[in-house]
């Protein structure tokens, strides 16, 4: 007989243990408790976490190094002294080279792990695997190729990372894990801010207020809240059902507070580039919402204005772009990118077609880059524009290949756009078209340990997959669909014919 509802606390709870002993053991529930122990709500958000899988903070634990570029400050690679503005010492030297390889150890171990996924996937985006086969084979002829070998290495590790991340996780479990770090980068950045503003705060001339926070320079760090804004808007609001607002496919109050902390540490990075990506990145959005509302012809007329338009965006912001870059208040310069882009030009005419080897150029006082140095009269990092850093170190060979891989997912992307299937297509999309806008003022692509190169990879690979099972649905259904030929009907009905004469005969 259960206990009253005044009894003694130990009575109680002795019957609430043996009652549920008895019925874990019998496979039942218990039916007549009075004192049912109730989970506690504000305890939800520490379950959720304990219950992600390591594999899944692995991964996020690499892409959020991959968005810092490896850059923690005082144990970190050359970049981190931006944000320190410190000396080089022995510790950031061999910090840099520890952190390192501890993220290729663990991109080693998560791909000996599953194999069989690089060797599925990796036909689907070939030009990449061969650029980044290039990028290593560039040791042959660079300029310094210890220098060369020590770097490829890592880049093509990290593609092999982006290509099995899209084929071990589904798309909402990769947009998971992208969230997880991204959040991680996010509350990192603003507590930066707040207790350690000489490293979170721009160290540049006219630039202290702008925030930098975790990131090496303040154009990274708003970049990078472009990246959230694309992970927070496209992966989530598109994945309900049209013209409504679903808690599992919207945005809930959580991401939406979330995308709210990307567009303010977007905002107080101070990056004007930045800023354009994402005005751009929300005008995709829009106009994905007006597809998925339209007919099947207005989204072809949509489909085939869009790169036109773009084509005309691109060359009225060429002729007007003084014009432009006063009212934004901005150098007409860039801050001295396009005396750079001259330079590179220069360089670029005297190895054309195979470049410098990867990572071989910008050597600051011992490389050829220090006659760009010494006419610019500052030192250079890099080309400031991914496509001429491709040409610079890979020639044009590595254009080509890189050009090629576009072509294919932009073909492989046009029918389903021309479908509507925009549920699935919409974050590749945005991350197609972030990593074109990204590099054009600054390099994103080729880095050993950027994050943009393995999300362009998975990105890539994912349309490839979606269009292969596109192709293998309307294969499927034109072998269903197709009524037979004539011949086959009329032979089908002189073998029936007898059969119905026949059966009367039969049955009498």
């Amino acid at each position: 007989m259960p206990p009253q509802i005044g009894c003694h606390p130990e009575r109680a709870r002795r019957f609430r243990r043996a009652a549920g002993a008895r019925h874990w053991n019998s496979g039942r529930e218990p039916k007549d408790l009075r004192f049912p122990l109730k989970p506690c709500p504000g305890l939800r958000p520490l379950r959720r976490a304990a219950s992600i899988p390591l594999e899944d903070l692995a991964c996020a634990a690499l892409f959020a190094f991959f968005a810092i570029q490896g850059s923690i400050p005082g144990i970190a690679p050359p970049q981190a002294l931006e944000m320190t503005a410190s000396a080089p010492t022995s510790l950031t030297a061999y910090g840099g080279i520890l952190s390192q390889a501890i993220a290729n150890g663990l991109i080693v171990v998560l791909l000996l792990r599953r194999p069989r996924l690089l060797l599925h996937r990796i036909a689907s985006v070939p030009w990449l695997a061969l650029l980044a086969t290039l990028a290593i084979a560039s040791a042959a002829w660079s300029l310094s190729p210890a220098l060369t070998l020590r770097r490829s290495i890592p880049f093509a590790l990290a593609g092999l990372f982006g290509l099995w991340f899209s084929a071990r996780f589904s798309q909402p479990r990769q947009l998971a894990i992208l969230r997880i770090a991204l959040i991680a980068l996010v509350l990192a950045t603003i507590a930066a801010v707040v207790f350690a503003p000489s490293i979170a705060l721009d160290h540049s001339s006219g630039h202290s207020a702008d925030w930098q926070g975790v990131f090496t320079h303040k154009n990274a760090c708003g970049r990078v809240m472009v990246l959230g804004l694309a992970v927070f808007l496209f992966g989530e609001r598109l994945t309900g059902a049209p013209g409504r607002f679903s808690c599992r496919g919207g945005l809930t109050a959580a991401r939406s507070l979330s995308l709210a902390l990307c567009v303010f540490v977007l905002v107080m990075s101070g990056s004007r580039s930045a800023w354009l990506t994402a005005l751009a990145l929300i005008v995709l959005w829009l106009a994905l919402q007006l597809a998925r509302r339209v007919g099947p012809r207005t989204r072809t007329v949509l489909v085939v204005a869009a790169p036109l338009l773009i084509l005309a965006c691109a060359a009225a912001v060429v002729l007007l772009f003084p014009w432009i870059a006063l009212r934004l208040g901005r150098d007409p310069t860039l801050s001295g990118r396009t005396a750079i882009w001259a330079q590179v030009l220069h360089a670029i005419a005297h190895r054309p077609f195979f470049g410098y080897g990867y990572d071989a150029f910008w050597r600051g006082m011992t490389g050829p880059s220090l006659q760009i140095d010494a006419t610019l009269q500052f030192v250079v990092e890099h080309a400031h524009n991914g496509f001429l850093e491709i040409l610079l170190e890979l020639g044009f060979a590595g254009l080509a290949l890189f050009a090629l891989s576009l072509f294919r997912a932009a073909r492989s992307l046009s029918p389903l756009l021309l479908r509507g299937d925009l549920r699935r297509i919409a974050f590749p999309l945005a991350i197609f078209v972030l990593t074109l806008l990204c590099n054009l003022d600054e390099n994103t692509l080729l880095l050993s340990n950027g994050i943009f190169w393995p999300i362009f990879v998975a990105a890539l690979a994912q349309i490839e997959n979606l269009a292969q099972g596109e192709l293998a649905t309307q294969t499927r259904d034109r072998h269903h669909d197709t009524p037979p030929p004539p011949h086959a009907i009329l032979n089908s009905r002189r073998t029936l014919a007898p059969n119905r004469t026949a059966a009367p005969h039969q049955s009498s």
